[in-house]
């Protein structure tokens, strides 16, 4: 994606898929670094553990019976510790930049970040406010007269608030060829984003549906309309919100890029949905119609077609009214938290409520990420941090690089291609060389404006973009600006972002020995490696066009290697009666086995170079200390809540089962610990992955 408006709207990243609510410590103070934030300790370890028979217990028993989960988090592990440590960072960053905003230059970063954060928090006129800062567009809805109007409105929506609902057409990379931009045409969004897309599979009158309906008719209810109204409301929008659903790609249907990239003429397009003019559309958005459209998802405008003829237009503009409000309630009145709240306990079983600070912070992020990020790296990131990460990152690389000539189960000519790939993989560290100029963007005391000036500043510079050669923004994206706790790869670049914030303990530890961080941060980078050849990035080339660059014979062997991470995965009940889905993770799966293979291949090249430190500290060798790293850095303590939504969502599988999962497949694992067939942890050598 080239802008940060088109990056939300289709990105295909692989990522970690860490916390993203940031904790802001209450004092001000930086977290207590140790044992208990998850460093690398034996303290953290049971020792009276086997670790033949349960390695995680072994390596992390002892953090895991001493520290306990916050009430305020659903899930307490590396991701929520490093997010408390980020959240003091952030404290201090937003502090600097409110006390710069009154006499830093208008346009600033400084300012605007200032500004921004301020209007979110003065909820006094936010609550006098009431409604009437986004009335105007409630009576816009209320005005649409059938589909072209319609059609009007929902150009109107991404120009000024984002990706819309019902349906979208936006700009991107082709992927067949990232040289040159192409339109896509998109399902719209939906008031539940993918995390929380389970709900709409559950029975009618599943808890987490009727608590949904209950947050819609609250919603509705503090928005004013009359009572009784807001309840057959709920009813009606959460039963076409379904019906819209069931067009979407399933979790596992999204592993493979190839299942969101056909090309067709838009009249191809147009027989699917005559409901909507979509000459109409491109042009409202300020686009030509152009030769091809690509179909994102396959399924999704005949469902849509069929939803517009089950629901009169009433239906329509009460569900755009709902989405409004839905979409600015967190800026307008503070009457909105209640049934927010009533929501949020119900999806996670978390009581405790985000602090108001938290809130503006996330919403900071997720708005003006890169004016943000440029206070906090001025902050908070030294040039020192980000060379040293660089090097670890290029010592995985290499020992990638010399392990792809040994895949003996690739034929020479995919393997040629494999190694062109790996050769042009290119990484970024901690910020963009140069900055998105935010200066023009009017930020003031009206967080609906303020809102609403950044989502048009972003479509203009996409459209304005549109016409020439594609361009690529790092740390632009929402999962890799520079103050966000991740790491990705994006397929269509052939590359990977590695944001500052992410560049922290427990997983970069600098001044510890070589296996925690090249078991820690070289493993998760090399993991971000490995998704360029997992189940969907290796559709794509070296320069990051999707094609089929394997032979048939490849790809069997490919799939066979595959489905022993399936099995495994399948295998594993995350919750009584819930197991972990090996098809929908099989992606995340494989990088964490390359990320642990790579980092474990540069531990023993740096352990060659380097023999003064080949040797056993606290009584353990280097070998046994890169495996104990790696599982306490993913042992994490969750409600019940937040597990049954990520198994059933989310392409990256719970995190306890990261902790092990990957090692089996390691030989060397094996031979650290002593564990042989017969013994719990022992996965057979014929069902250990040896993909990369």
């Amino acid at each position: 994606m080239k802008t940060q408006a088109a990056s939300r709207l289709v990105s295909c990243a692989a990522g970690l898929a860490l916390v993203p609510v940031i904790a802001v410590a209450q004092d001000g103070a930086v977290p207590q670094s140790g044992p208990d934030a998850l460093e690398f300790s034996v303290q953290n370890m049971d020792l009276t553990a086997d670790p033949r028979v349960d390695f995680q217990r072994f390596a992390a028993g002892g953090w895991i019976d001493r520290v306990e989960r916050p009430a305020k988090l659903a899930a307490f592990g590396m991701a929520a510790v490093m997010q408390e440590r980020l959240g003091a960072q952030m404290r201090e960053t937003l502090a600097k930049a409110a006390d710069a905003a009154a006499t830093a230059p208008k346009g600033s970063p400084a300012q605007q970040v200032g500004a921004f954060y301020a209007a979110y928090m003065d909820t006094a006129a936010r609550d006098a406010a009431g409604m009437d800062p986004i009335r105007a567009e409630l009576d816009a809805i209320a005005a649409i007269d059938g589909n072209d109007d319609l059609v009007r409105y929902l150009a109107h929506w991404t120009e000024t608030a984002g990706f819309p609902p019902l349906a979208a057409i936006v700009p991107s990379a082709d992927a067949a060829d990232n040289t040159r931009y192409a339109l896509v045409a998109v399902g719209g969004s939906l008031a539940l984003k993918r995390l929380l897309a389970s709900v709409y599979d559950q029975h009618e009158h599943a808890p987490q549906r009727e608590a949904y309906r209950a947050y819609i008719a609250g919603t509705l209810k503090v928005a004013g309309y009359a009572p009784g109204r807001e309840a057959d409301l709920a009813g009606m929008i959460d039963a076409l919100e379904v019906e819209i659903h069931a067009g979407e790609p399933t979790p596992a249907e999204r592993i493979d890029p190839r299942n969101r990239y056909h090309p067709m003429s838009v009249a191809e397009l147009q027989s699917q949905i005559p409901d909507l003019d979509l000459t109409l559309f491109i042009e409202s958005l300020g686009f030509s119609k152009p030769e091809t459209i690509v179909l994102y998802m396959p399924r999704y405008f005949p469902v849509l077609s069929q939803v517009l003829r089950d629901h009169d237009m009433q239906d329509i503009r009460d569900y755009l009214s709902y989405r409004l409000i839905h979409q600015f309630s967190n800026v307008l009145s503070t009457d909105f938290e209640a049934p927010s709240q009533a929501f949020r306990v119900a999806m996670t079983g978390v009581e405790i409520e985000p602090t108001r600070e938290e809130k503006a912070l996330a919403l900071t992020t997720e708005s003006l990420g890169q004016p943000l990020g440029q206070v906090y790296v001025d902050t908070h990131f030294s040039k020192a941090q980000r060379e040293r990460a660089a090097q670890v990152i290029e010592l995985v690389r290499a020992a990638f690089l010399a392990r792809i000539p040994t895949r003996v189960w690739l034929t020479d000519a995919t393997r040629t291609e494999a190694l062109e790939k790996a050769e042009a993989l290119y990484f970024k560290v901690g910020y963009p060389d140069a900055w998105i100029d935010f200066s023009g963007v009017e930020i003031g005391s009206d967080p609906v404006a303020n809102l609403t000036n950044i989502a048009r500043f972003d479509w203009q510079r996409t459209v304005a973009d549109f016409a020439g050669p594609v361009k690529h923004d790092p740390f632009s994206a929402p999962s890799t600006l520079p103050e966000v706790i991740n790491a990705a790869y994006i397929p269509a670049e052939n590359g990977f972002q590695v944001p500052a914030a992410f560049l922290q303990s427990p997983v970069f530890q600098p001044e510890m020995d070589a296996p925690v961080w090249f078991c820690r941060l070289g493993a998760v980078l090399g993991h971000e490696m490995t998704h360029g050849f997992d189940s969907q990035g290796r559709n794509y080339d070296a320069k990051g066009n999707l094609r089929n660059w394997w032979t048939a014979e490849d790809e069997a062997a490919f799939a066979a290697e595959a489905r022993k991470l399936v099995e495994q995965a399948d295998a594993y009940e995350a919750l009584p009666g819930l197991n972990v889905r090996g098809a929908q993770t099989v992606g995340e799966n494989m990088a964490d086995v390359g990320g642990i293979n790579f980092a474990y291949d540069a531990l023993t090249t740096w352990l060659q170079d380097h023999p003064e430190q080949n040797v056993e500290i606290d009584g353990y060798t280097p070998q046994q200390r890169c495996f104990i790293a790696w599982t306490q850095l993913w042992t994490e303590k969750t409600t019940d809540a937040y597990v049954t939504n990520q198994v059933t969502t989310n392409e990256h599988p719970p995190n306890n089962y990261r902790a092990t999962a990957a090692l089996q497949h390691v030989d060397a694992f094996y031979e650290a610990f002593g564990i042989e067939d017969g013994d719990p942890m022992w996965l057979p050598p014929e069902k250990r992955v040896r993909a990369w």
